[in-house]
């Protein structure tokens, strides 16, 4: 990581928090709506017989796509290291 990005990841994720907590910039039933959306999706791909690890890893590369659309994918690493250690810790990784 170079020190221009160094702590950018926590900012990322504070900035999100500060996202959801008004409402009037971001609408958390909107994504709600997306989510479930994603959600029975996936459910169609369990329910057809596709490995759940195949779908993991599908929605894993759905992730990268999305960083690379929006020019983010230099952050994405230290996210995704950021979530790993939060799993580790168990601690809620969001």
């Amino acid at each position: 990581m170079t020190d221009g990005r160094k702590g950018r990841v926590p900012f990322l994720l504070e900035e999100l928090q500060e996202l959801l907590k008004n409402e009037d910039t971001f609408l958390i039933r909107d994504f709600e709506e997306v989510a479930q959306s994603f959600v029975a999706g996936y459910g169609r791909f369990v329910r057809s017989g596709v490995p759940s690890s195949t779908i993991g890893l599908a929605m894993l590369g759905a992730t990268v796509n999305l960083y690379a659309m929006f020019g983010m994918e230099e952050e994405l690493p230290d996210l995704l290291r950021s979530l790993a250690d939060k799993m580790e810790d168990k601690t809620a990784p969001h």
